[in-house]
Parts: structure tokens; sequence; C-alpha cells
């Protein structure tokens, strides 16, 4: 075999998770394509049986690249070889350099490989690309603008000021709900886009947050390259080189809208940056605020984070400097934060009322139909029963799949019970399946239950359900949005889908069901997340000028999250929670590594764990654990798991733990520990 040939080699990074140390191979370039390949190119080229895409890292003449190559394997200088050539160029798609570099960093500290991480700014797979695209002048009309109030304005121009600086710190905007951060949010996207930079616009989730979009395509029209995972393969495709070719000036979408490779941002704005799922929950479990801080200080654009209830983590940076604080404390068109009340259900309980719906909220809701206005109703939990159990032996029935109860759902005329989980369905069983019972009880009251119970209320009423049955797409949610905006809807009742972005003149109140969902959750988090999910639900009433109500129903009427959200006193659960996260050591005074084995037969799953255990007190890193996972069986997986806790990341450790057991799920900073 030869050596190498006489041709350039490129050093390329394949889209692939690669074991070891060895994150890039050396491949040679054809005669055809001499010339045209630079750092950053796009390649497909031969990895073992198959074809895949990868990222040129450097180009080398042959004698340097074959010492490189004889260090990366191992090999000794005698040993001979032939290189594999590059197969094809994609002439459409360079990856800018300081992404790679970008990747270099999430691969240390989210413990993947650099393929992994690489892969995450390739644009999107198709057999047929288009070839060209064109790039288009970015201006656009200003439509007459709202008038900022004092607060905003002296916000927008501190930020504006510094848009053009270098150096800049992510900056907070803590508002309280319906405070106006979107307005502020558009007005600093105009003066990037004067700059001539682009803009990036996070949302959690873009069918939930409707209205801000709306705001953001009415300034900016055809300028927008909106990101949802509805689009077709085609669209996304689009979607990519819209806004990476500077067709487009702004990228709305989820966490992926971060992942579009540009030099040329100026502002990345993270609306709710509170919600979870700006993290992802599959390899590279990066999270976009973090990513988002890097590509910012990279390219000396500013990161905006907002927020009624900023995750305690981020408020603490904000309060010690790191990052700079801009607080709303005004809803904008001075309206009135909407007036709380507690409502005890034990009592409810004791007076004889079995029903899910309090006398208090009832006669509230009564009040509120009569003089012709809206209602929300928020439950966090779908079905119409949380569990079913047998009366007589206490059997729960569990899923197959998983670790958890089976929930009652009423599809129309069809009963069934429904893991929400894995999804698997099965018939309500007419008898015990461990005692043979027939005195089947169902537990609980699920939104189903609370819909059945509202219409039997008030019968007149036009009711609608929101929930993850009822919205499956864009569309369905858009409808069922204009339906509520032009009151041809009288009582929502929803899940999480309704906490944010819905901003409805007619709604005057908000009765949050059971408060108490989530609250009791074995993890660090669960106060946090309850004081926001009850925050934000509150905040959908009363936008309008009437103040408006919310009614909180629940069985701890003394229980921190609820006594402070019922308050609107962020600072008051902040200043509680952030000393209870100092006493244990939990972020933001440390970071939190889980690591999760799953494997069908559940003392495999402990056995890979227990194989860590001793690496992991060599190299003398504080863990608890192994044990099992909350929800002990997911998808027919049992799953055991180790929490790491450390002070700084990235660490050498970590990565070379992570190359040791790359069979183990490795999740940085994870937020969820069920």
């Amino acid at each position: 075999m030869l050596c190498y040939s006489l041709n350039m080699i490129a050093n390329i990074i394949p889209e692939v998770k690669v074991r070891g140390d060895i994150d890039s191979f050396c491949y040679s370039i054809p005669e055809s394509l001499m010339g045209q390949i630079k750092t950053g190119s796009m390649v497909v080229i031969p990895f073992g049986n198959r074809k895949i895409r990868g990222i040129v890292v450097e180009t080398e003449r042959p004698a340097s690249a074959k010492a490189m190559t004889d260090r990366q394997r191992g090999r000794s200088a005698e040993e001979k070889y032939e290189l594999k050539p590059i197969i094809s160029l994609d002439q459409n798609f360079v990856l800018p350099p300081i992404y790679i570099d970008i990747a270099r960093w999430i691969s240390k500290y989210y413990l993947c490989t650099v393929g992994e991480a690489v892969s995450m700014f390739l644009p999107p797979l198709m057999k047929k690309p288009r070839t060209t695209v064109k790039l288009q002048d970015s201006s656009f009309q200003i439509p007459d603008s709202i008038e900022l109030s004092d607060e905003q304005q002296s916000i927008f121009e501190t930020l504006k000021t510094g848009l053009q600086n270098q150096g800049k710190k992510t900056a907070l905007i803590h508002g309280i709900t319906g405070s106006g951060k979107t307005e502020i949010y558009i007005r600093l996207a105009e003066e990037t886009i004067r700059l001539g930079k682009q803009v990036i616009v996070l949302v959690p989730e873009i069918i939930l947050t409707p209205q801000t979009i709306e705001r953001f395509q009415k300034t900016f029209g055809d300028q927008i390259a909106l990101m949802h995972s509805n689009l077709s393969k085609s669209e996304k495709y689009n979607c990519f080189f819209d806004f990476y070719s500077g067709r487009k000036s702004i990228i709305v979408g989820p966490r992926s809208a971060l992942l579009v490779p540009c030099t040329n941002i100026g502002l990345i704005i993270i609306d709710e940056e509170q919600e979870d799922s700006f993290k992802q929950d599959q390899t590279p479990r990066y999270n976009a605020i973090e990513l988002a801080e890097i590509i910012a200080r990279k390219l000396s654009a500013q990161l905006l984070l907002g927020s009624a209830t900023p995750k305690i983590e981020t408020y603490h940076k904000a309060k010690t400097g790191e990052f700079e604080l801009f607080e709303l404390s005004n809803r904008f068109n001075k309206s009135q934060l909407p007036e709380a009340s507690i409502v005890d259900l034990r009592n409810e309980l004791r007076s004889g009322n079995n029903s899910p719906i309090s006398e208090r909220l009832r006669a509230e809701i009564d009040l509120i139909l009569g003089n012709e206005k809206q209602v929300l109703l928020f439950l966090n939990r779908r079905g119409t029963s949380t569990f079913v159990s047998c009366r007589d032996c206490g059997h729960i029935i569990l899923c197959k799949n998983c670790s958890i109860p089976l929930i009652y759902h009423v599809y129309g005329d069809k009963n069934e019970l429904n893991c929400h989980h894995c999804d698997f369905h099965q018939s309500v069983p007419s008898a015990c399946p461990n005692c043979k019972s027939q005195r089947i009880k169902f537990f609980g009251s699920g939104i189903e239950k609370v819909e059945l119970e509202i219409k039997k209320m008030f019968p007149a009423a036009k009711v609608s359900r929101v929930d993850s049955s009822t919205i499956k797409s864009k569309s369905d949610y858009e409808k069922f949005y204009h339906s509520f905006k032009n009151h041809d809807v009288d009582i929502v009742i929803g899940t999480q889908m309704i906490a944010k972005g819905l901003d409805i003149p007619g709604v005057d109140l908000v009765g949050i069901v059971s408060a108490d969902t989530g609250l009791h959750l074995p993890y660090y988090r669960a106060s946090e997340k309850s004081f926001q999910i009850l925050t934000q639900v509150s905040g959908r009433s009363g936008r309008r000028g009437i103040p408006g109500k919310t009614i909180i129903q629940t069985y701890w009427p003394e229980a921190k999250p609820i006594v402070d959200a019922s308050l609107h006193d962020y600072l008051a659960f902040y200043n509680d929670e952030i000393a209870e996260r100092m006493k244990f050591s939990y972020p933001p005074f440390g970071h939190l590594v889980r690591i999760i084995s799953e494997n069908e037969n559940s003392d495999k799953a402990q056995a890979n764990l227990d194989n860590l255990v001793q690496k992991l007190k060599d190299s003398e890193l504080n863990f608890i654990g192994p044990g099992a996972c909350f929800y002990e069986r997911l998808h027919n997986k049992f799953r055991h798991h180790i929490i790491i806790k450390i002070d700084k990341l990235p660490d050498e450790r970590l990565n070379e733990l992570a190359k040791l057991f790359p069979h183990l799920v490795w999740d940085v900073d994870a937020i969820n520990l069920l």
C-alpha cells in the first residue's frame, strides 16, 4: 500500500459518534476538488460501509498530514497505508470556523463527541437541495409603533447603546406578566438590522406563542424565517438557508433556531427563558441558553433573556453582576395584576363538596359569565382520572412498558387507559387483574373530568379543552387561539399549553383547579416549577385595564410557592429558594451531572453503574447513588442513575469517564432528575 498520495489531504470531522480520543480523520482530496476545499467545507466521505457528511477542519500537504495521521492512529512511521478520497463537496454550505471551535466546546462541556456536536450545525439532509440561494435586500416596512412606557423606554435605550459595544454582558429583563417585554425585543431587533446584523429569537414552542409571532411578523414581514416542527423537509432546508445566507434578517423558532450557523449575528433573544424546552433531552444534551452565551461571546453579539419568573440560576447571575439586570415592575397600558385568592380544598371535602370545582370558583365563574367575560381553567394533568385502582386489594393498574400508573381517558364513546410516556393503550378492565374483584375505582381528577363537570354546571356556556389530545399541530392551536380571541368560547380548560403566550382581553378569571400537581416531586426544582407555572397562568387574567381575578385551589394552602405565587412575589420566593440551594450546593452553587443506565434487565442496568462507581471514587468526584430512577421503568427499559455534584465545568475527569462508558447517558446540568 502507498504511504500517501501526491494530492493534498484534508483532516475531517465525520458527522457521527466516534469512540475513543480520535475525533477527526484524514482523507485525500481528489484532483477535481483541488482548490475548492477549505476549512469548514462540508463533504461526503466514505466511513466504514457508509457514506456520510463531514466538516473539513484543515488541509495539509502529504508529508505533514501523514505525520499527523500516524500520531492519531498510533501507527509507526514505517507502516504503510492508503487514504480514502473525499467523495464529493457541497458547494452551498461552509461551516464558519468559529463554529468548529464552538463544537469543540460543546464536546468538552456536554460530554459528547466532536462529530455529534458538529452535526448540530449542519443543514437538514435533502436528496435534491436547491443549488443557489439569492441574497435579497434586508429592508422592511416598520408599522406604527406602540408607544413605550418610561420603564420600557429606559431599558430599550440602555440596550440600544450597548448593541455596538464589544464584550457585552448577557442581559435579563425580569418583567411581570403583561409588562411588554415583546415591544422591547422588537425595537432592539429593528436597531440590530439597521446596523446590518441578523437576529435570532428563541421561544419555547412556536404553537404556544402565537401573539409573539404575530407582533414580529407584523413588524418584519417576509424578513422572518419561521422555524417549527411542522415544516416539511424542504421547508426546513429553505428556512435554514434563508437565515444562513443572509436572505432573511431574523430567525424565530425553538432551540434549534440557534443552530443555524451565522457569523453576522448581532442579537440573540430568548423569551420565557425559564422553560425546560430549551434543554435538549437527546445527545448532545445541550442547554440553548448556555450555548447562546458561548455563541454571543464568540461573535460579540448581545444576548437578551426575558421572563416573568426567571430560573433561580439566571436571576442569581443577574443579582451578582454576571448578567445585567433590568426590571419591569408595571404592566403595559397600566393594567393591574389580578387579585389572587387561595381556596383550601380540605374545607371543601369537609363540607361535602367532592367536585373538583370549589363553591368559590363556581360562584366566580357564574359571575364572570353573567358579565359576558371569559374564563380560563388550568389543570396540569391530562385524562379523566389520575390512576385506576382496586378497592379490595389496592392493586393499581400500571403500564406494561413503564413503572407508572395508566391514566383513564374518555375518547368520545370510547373509554381507555393510556400511558403518557410510551402511549400504550388498553381497555378498562371489568375486574381487578390481581384479585378479580369488580370494584374498580377511578381516583383523582384529570382535565377531561373537569371538562365534564364544567359542562354539567354551565350547560349554556361554550367550553373548549386544550391539551395534547385536542391540539396536535400549529393549525389546531391557531384555530383555538382565534376562536378564543373572537369570544367564540366562554370557558377554556387547559394544561400547560395555556400557561404562556395568551393575551386575551376578555379573560377576567383564571381558575387553577389543582395547584399541587408536581409540588411534592422528589427533586430540587419542584418548588421552582410550581411557582413558575402558577405565576404564569395567573398572569393570563386582567390584561386590559380591569385587574381580573385568580382562584388557586390547593390541599396545601401554606406551601411557600403557592403563597408567593398568589402574591406575585418573585423576590420573596427567590430569597427563600436561593438559601435552600446554597445549603445543599445545588445550582447555581454547583453543577449536577446525571448518569443514566437503561436496560431491559434491571440487574444489568444496575451493574453498568456499579462498574462506574469505583472510577468515580478514584477520581475523587462527589456523587450520590447509584439507585433506581423515580420513573424506574420507561419504554420497557429499567433505569438507574448516579448524580454527580461538581463545582466547575468542563472537567477533564468527566471527559475521561464519558469516553470509558459511552453506553451510558451523560446529562450535564441536568434539569430533570426523575
